[in-house]
């Protein structure tokens, strides 16, 4: 079969270079239209369930929210783990799935069950966007020189979200920072009491006075009119115009006993850029599967039409991060090394067959194994990785059509055929004789790859796509060793190519080889020993030889994420970062930096307002000092953020921060858990861990992971007490919460900008301790009795996030590893924790 496809090859060698070129157009359109991922995503697919309840603590967030949703879901069809953080007002779940799962089904699955969760009324629940941990390929920030940042957030939140949202592939656009427009009702307790009114009158009133109704048809002559009862609110004014009671021809109105005022909704987050302590910012999140390249141009022409039509003039979108740049660094590589393996097998062939045609023959195999390679990629639907492209071997590649050459090249030396048509049989004479030898020598290889197609989970995902696309190089490169090489000898090689001199330098080679083989073949035994020696040798220098799972990727930017003190106030940690910014600033390798501090208002986010991401945009390398390395860089920059008191620092990358969050709930190289009950328990566990790791060398930035509690002032409210006055429970909470947080009664429209209406106190009687005791709850009887008397009112120490994984509640240290080996030093970490600490029945490490 092999005879006859060389044999075919050769007679019709221009069909069979037709065929080539067809399957070099299709392998370009594969290269064209196959996902590029600088890095192998090798994160689990994850359904996260967002959940919102304002004001509540992390512990009423667990208790409420948390375990109830867990409760529901335990038992999704093709869930493998389940993780979930508690914090103020927002519980996150992270639902981990089987690779093999459908993805549209899980989703379903999980929203279906999370509609039977008995959860506390008013909590707002949402189902993440479907992205994962590398999805985040855009970050910009909306800037203007004339517009405020209430104008900024409503055009990020109502135009340049939704036109980014139209771009096929994107899953979602995060919104942060700036100010989220609210219409406040600002209640005066005073004039409330004076006209013998509640809150729950005020909020009442404005939930029944937001309304347009249908009346349906009227005939008029010819004529079909629709009727519409109009009673929306337009503007503040109708707001401060709707009545609560009329006594007697007296109307009171919202106007008399509240202040309607332009507010903002309560944030938990800021953004900073470079020396500005506010700004607003997006991120596009790619949609899982999606072909980053195609997406991300997209992005960019949206990019020119909402600067160049659609924003209003003065604003404008200016990219901070493009995941492009770093594509296009993977595409260059691939390219750079594709460049330089042909011009060097060009060199090393033409160097031992001293013909140009024949190594330029040679050399053709590797841009179409490629082009396999990419096909068969884009047949399957699967993305190509700088690890995967990075590691096919362009010797092996072209081993079967430098035998073949080879071959060829003796087989003319020797022979001297009279005529071209003599030329072409001994061509195809040659190719047959060492097809089979080639044809197994190559199927070796690609079985050697076999046992890589079994691995599983996080090294599956890397190094499954490596195999397949190794694979797909080595089966083009056969086919093509055996089909175009022949083709292109019986084109191009002439009689005149037999006169061609063997050089010097091979045939010295040649009779000393022969001499050593000699001589070895009759000293067998000490070949057999020398071998076993080496063996050995090699066997012992590899067991003491570090391990490593890959090597570290190379984002270009970095991320510092900066943790303050847990009880830092939101202003106050704005003010901290934007010292952090101004000294990364001072390096000269530095292009521009972002912080967001806390998380925005769709709770996408987990982090506290004492926690930042920090992202350090860099300069590229040319413009830096001379002798001056990233390694370098960041010790210098982490000395000078150091001399920051209280605060804590951890260098890492876009893509690795999120990839190891998404991986074990923690950022760290390397985490260890411990499960129960008890906060104190684990925590003292934990200690001892720390105190057993802290000899281990190699282990830096060793640390409980966010294990902190913040400040909280607890209302404890008096059942006897709320008893004797009659006032229930759930009265006394809502008056509270509308009280010191606010409560969404309503929204207002204005054009297709949906503005909420929140009624609260105005901030002057809830700005200390002892006013927040002064607060009036009204009884059925009418009279008024100040908070300390149905209540305690303490400042106590809380959580400040509560974590739990597999239904169990946990605390993790995390550390990383540097100046040695990764393998061996969590080998040493595992045996001196399990010989050291000892945790007590029911808690697990």
């Amino acid at each position: 079969m092999l005879a006859a496809l060389i044999s075919w090859s050769v007679r019709r060698r221009y069909a069979a270079l037709g065929l080539t070129l067809l399957f070099a157009v299709f392998g370009i359109y594969g290269y064209l239209n196959t996902p590029i991922e600088a890095y192998p995503d090798v994160t689990n697919y994850q359904v996260n369930v967002i959940s919102q309840l304002p004001g509540l603590a992390p512990e009423e967030i667990e208790r409420q929210v948390t375990v109830p949703l867990e409760r529901v879901l335990n038992g999704v069809p093709g869930m493998i783990g389940m993780r979930s953080e508690s914090l103020f007002g927002l519980s996150l779940i992270f639902i981990t799935f089987d690779d093999n799962t459908d993805v549209f089904k899980a989703r379903a699955t999980v929203s279906e069950r999370v509609r039977t969760a008995e959860v506390t009324e008013g909590t707002d629940i949402e189902i993440g966007p479907e992205c994962t941990p590398l999805g985040e390929i855009y970050q910009y920030r909306l800037a203007s020189d004339r517009h405020d940042l209430y104008q900024l957030r409503s055009a990020q939140e109502w135009t340049v979200s939704r036109v980014f949202k139209q771009v096929p592939g994107v899953a979602d656009v995060v919104n942060f920072g700036g100010y989220l427009k609210e219409l406040h009702v600002e209640v005066d307790p005073a004039r409330l009491d004076a006209h013998g009114l509640t809150l729950e009158a005020v909020i009442d009133a404005l939930e029944h006075s937001n309304l347009n109704t249908s009346g349906g048809f009227l005939r008029q002559g010819e004529q079909e009119l629709t009727i519409r009862g109009i009673g929306l609110i337009a503007k503040p004014d109708d707001v401060a115009r709707v009545v609560l009671k009329s006594d007697q021809g007296a109307t009171v109105t919202v106007g008399d006993v509240a202040q309607v005022i332009q507010s903002r909704t309560p944030r938990r987050g800021t953004v900073g850029i470079n020396d500005q302590l506010e700004a607003v910012e997006g991120f596009v999140l790619l949609r899982r599967g999606e072909n980053p390249s195609k997406v991300l141009d997209a992005v960019h022409d949206k990019v020119r039409e909402l600067n160049e039509k659609i924003l209003p003039k003065g604003m404008r979108i200016e990219p901070f991060y493009d995941r492009s740049f770093l594509v296009g660094n993977t595409l260059e590589t691939v390219h750079h090394n594709l460049l330089e393996g042909f011009l060097f097998i060009v060199a090393l062939v033409w160097l031992f067959l001293r013909t140009l045609r024949g190594s330029l023959i040679v050399a053709v195999i590797i841009p179409l194994s490629l082009l396999a390679a990419f096909g068969g990629l884009y047949l399957l639907n699967m993305p190509a990785n700088l690890i995967s492209m990075g590691a096919i071997d362009f010797g092996i590649l072209v081993d079967g059509a430098v035998v073949l050459m080879e071959n060829t090249m003796h087989e003319l030396q020797h022979r001297k055929p009279a005529n071209q048509r003599a030329v072409m049989g001994l061509i195809a004479r040659s190719a047959v004789d060492v097809a089979k030898p080639t044809f197994y020598a190559m199927a070796i290889i690609i079985a050697a790859l076999i046992p890589v197609f079994t691995l599983q989970r996080v090294e599956g995902r890397i190094f499954r796509p490596l195999a397949l696309t190794y694979s797909l190089a080595l089966v083009g490169a056969l086919v093509f060793a055996l089909t175009t090489v022949p083709a292109l000898c019986a084109v191009f090689l002439r009689r005149e190519d037999a006169d061609v001199k063997e050089p010097a330098l091979l045939e010295w080679l040649r009779i000393r080889y022969r001499a050593l083989v000699a001589r070895l073949l009759g000293r067998t035994r000490f070949v057999f020993l020398a071998a076993l020696a080496a063996l050995a040798t090699t066997g012992l220098i590899g067991s003491r030889l570090g391990t490593e799972f890959l090597p570290e990727l190379d984002e270009g930017d970095f991320v510092i994420f900066v943790e303050m003190p847990s009880s830092i106030s939101l202003e106050q940690g704005q003010a901290l970062l934007h010292e952090v910014r101004s000294r990364v600033l001072q390096f000269p390798e530095v292009a521009a930096t972002l912080s967001e501090q806390g998380r925005p208002e769709d709770g996408t986010d987990d982090e506290g307002v004492n926690m930042s991401e920090t992202f350090v945009r860099l300069k590229p390398r040319d413009e830096w000092p001379k002798g001056v390395d990233k390694d370098a860089l960041q010790d210098a920059m982490r000395e000078k953020l150091e001399e920051i008191p209280g605060v804590e620092f951890n260098f890492s990358g876009p893509i690795k921060d999120n990839v190891e969050e998404a991986v074990s709930g923690v950022r760290g190289k390397v985490v260890l858990k411990v499960y129960g009950q008890d906060f104190q328990v684990m925590r003292s566990t934990l200690d001892s861990a720390i105190a057993a790791l802290r000899k281990v060398p190699g282990i830096v930035d060793l640390d409980v992971y966010r294990e902190t509690t913040v400040p909280q002032l607890q209302i404890e409210l008096d059942r006897s007490a709320l008893a004797r006055e009659g006032i229930s429970i759930d009265d006394a909470q809502r008056t509270v919460q509308t009280a010191l947080a606010g409560f969404v009664v309503t929204n207002l429209w204005q054009d297709e900008t949906q503005i909420p209406v929140r009624v609260i106190l105005p901030p002057n009687e809830t700005a200390d301790q002892e006013r927040i005791a002064n607060l009036l709850l009204p009884t059925p009887s009418g009279a008024r009795v100040p908070l300390r008397d149905l209540a305690s009112i303490n400042v106590r120490m809380g959580r400040a996030s509560i974590n739990r994984e597999n239904n169990s509640r946990f605390m993790a240290l995390k550390f990383n590893v540097e100046g040695r080996d990764l393998g061996s030093t969590i080998s040493d970490a595992m045996k001196v924790v399990g010989a050291q600490v000892h945790p007590p029945d029911g808690y697990l490490l």
